[in-house]
């Protein structure tokens, strides 16, 4: 896959898809308080489990909202084990379906400035010409989630995964292709949930291409790769962070509250270590944490693709009875046909360089005090690094850079 357009953007997109097939077809109860971003945290660290020597990318923001739609037609163990890993809180379920929308339509509400972030999210199911969608199931989800059906011939797998794909790649600018491959479907699919986000944004204090300089970045295992450094002085909420042997900086997008936060170890190694420090420690300690200070910042250019299989990561972290033959999704269809889950991908792209698109063609002069900052505090991303786009809120994207 490659960025097209202008390369002065930083674009996110992501996409994760759920296949039914049928299947021969149970209740327990949890308590959890709804505080979503917990999941977001125990899917990284499942994520990043042994994967210390590649980049990450994902959206737990789209992994989470595409499960919830399938919540919407779980019931017994299944929904009880969806509820508790995906943190959606305790309650009559329609409670825990309508506060959980309502906070992703708050998390998505597209902004109003000219030149802030689009940010948006679709979900859409396509379901097995064959099958009918349950009345409640289809009322609930296009009212909290702007959810609709559209029916598909599965025997015709070729047109069933171009039409999937064709919508895909429609919702996320072109930039996720090829989400399904042709044998992905066939005539005993149910049916396909599918959620994809697309973000674009600009630095709110953006890079000057001028300032990239050719240095060396130094990975894993002694290995070192030469990288495009992007440069800039200004005021960054900053943060050292002792106990997790890091520092961390917040680079704010423009015209929003949106924001990516780079925590970085102090040790060339130190990534794994710091990660598996993260698994237990809240990421708003860190921005409690954070000042305002004068930071060099070196930053590299990064490029990311990613793609995974859901199924091992989601068992880990509690999820099960949903890819078995205990699974209960009685909700979804009018149909006495058991039902189960048996595919669960995620696929997502990441580009991150200097600027907004007007760069290319604007001369800036920055004038500051001619005076010696004996404080100035250097944060140079030379090394593997973690990183969150986030908000007060909300976490839509999560991973590590371990080779630019």
């Amino acid at each position: 896959m490659t960025l097209t357009g202008n390369k002065d953007w930083l674009l996110f997109v992501f996409a994760v898809a759920v296949s039914l097939h049928t299947i021969m077809a149970n209740s327990t109860a949890a308590s959890v308080a709804p505080n979503y971003n917990l999941f977001a945290a125990d899917l990284f660290t499942v994520v990043a489990d042994n994967r210390v020597d590649q980049n990450v990318v994902f959206s737990p923001a789209s992994i989470q909202t595409c499960l919830t739609v399938a919540y919407l037609g779980a019931e017994g163990e299944t929904a009880e084990e969806m509820r508790k890993v995906l943190k959606l809180g305790d309650g009559d379920k329609n409670a825990v379906i309508k506060k959980y929308g309502e906070f992703v339509k708050s998390s998505f509400t597209p902004t109003n400035a000219k030149d802030g972030p689009l940010l948006k999210i679709a979900n859409r199911i396509f379901v097995n010409q064959n099958l009918k969608i349950s009345g409640t199931f289809q009322k609930t989800a296009k009212e909290y989630f702007d959810t609709s059906a559209e029916s598909l011939n599965f025997e015709d797998a070729t047109g069933s995964v171009a039409t999937i794909n064709g919508w895909v790649e429609q919702q996320t600018n072109d930039k996720i292709k090829n989400l399904l491959q042709t044998d992905a479907v066939d005539s005993d699919t149910s049916a396909i949930l599918i959620n994809a986000i697309y973000f674009k944004a600009k630095w709110s204090r953006q890079f000057s291409e001028s300032s990239t300089r050719k240095s060396t970045f130094y990975a894993l295992n002694n290995d070192q790769f030469e990288v495009d450094l992007m440069y800039q002085d200004d005021y960054f909420r900053y943060a050292d962070l002792p106990e997790l042997e890091a520092t961390a900086i917040e680079m704010p997008y423009e015209n929003s509250e949106l924001s990516m936060l780079i925590v970085l170890p102090k040790e060339v190694n130190g990534l794994q270590k710091l990660e598996s420090k993260l698994s237990v420690f809240n990421i708003s300690q860190i921005t409690e944490k954070m000042e305002g200070e004068h930071v060099d910042v070196f930053l590299p250019r990064f490029h990311i693709e990613f793609e995974m299989d859901l199924k091992g990561p989601l068992k880990k972290m509690g999820i099960a009875s949903m890819f078995s033959s205990n699974a209960n999704l009685r909700g979804l269809f009018v149909s006495s046909v058991p039902q189960r889950i048996s595919e669960a991908k995620h696929k997502a792209f990441l580009d991150v360089n200097e600027a907004g698109s007007e760069a290319a063609a604007a001369t800036y002069l920055k004038i500051v005090p001619m005076s010696l900052n004996l404080n100035q505090k250097v944060f140079r991303v030379d090394h593997p690094f973690f990183f969150a786009i986030r908000d007060k809120t909300s976490i839509y994207f999560s991973g590590h850079v371990v080779k630019p």
